[in-house]
């Protein structure tokens, strides 16, 4: 049974990692199908409208730099990721000394590299550009028929 435990956990790891692929790539697809849903719905109430507004609709999505949501984004997950580390530490200690297994304090070096990594990630979050936060009341709609 020994034998076997680092297998096991070598396929649940690979199958998590197929599972986050297929379920990213099932998101973008929904976002998509949602999206010329709402382009269809669009030209049956008003078979008039214009290019424009049919560009936005279709406006491929794209992160942009001026996005607060990507400095915030990174404070995030820099922070997820200390948090990982320190987890690893702790585990790698509660085996150590409740359990008994020496091999456990090698949880140590991953989870002193991913509070590293966080805390990179955290650091290079000051240096992604600052979002615009003035909005220009003129580029809001005038009501919600326009969204």
């Amino acid at each position: 049974m020994e034998y076997l435990a680092p297998h096991i956990s070598m396929v649940v790891f690979f199958t998590f990692l197929a599972a986050c692929v297929i379920i990213s790539a099932w998101k973008r697809k929904k976002i998509e199908t949602i999206r010329h849903e709402t382009a269809r719905l669009l030209i049956e109430k008003s078979p008039a409208i214009d290019s424009a507004l049919l560009a936005e609709v279709f406006k491929p999505l794209s992160p942009s730099p001026k996005n607060k949501a990507t400095r915030d984004g990174m404070k995030i997950l820099g922070t997820i990721v200390v948090a990982l580390g320190l987890g690893l530490w702790l585990m790698g200690l509660c085996f150590t000394f409740l359990v008994g297994d020496g091999q456990a304090l090698g949880l140590g070096g991953p989870g002193t590299l991913l509070m590293v990594l966080g805390a990179g990630i955290i650091f290079a979050a000051r240096f992604a550009p600052r979002p615009d936060d003035k909005t220009e009341v003129s580029k809001l709609p005038e009501n919600g028929s326009e969204l």
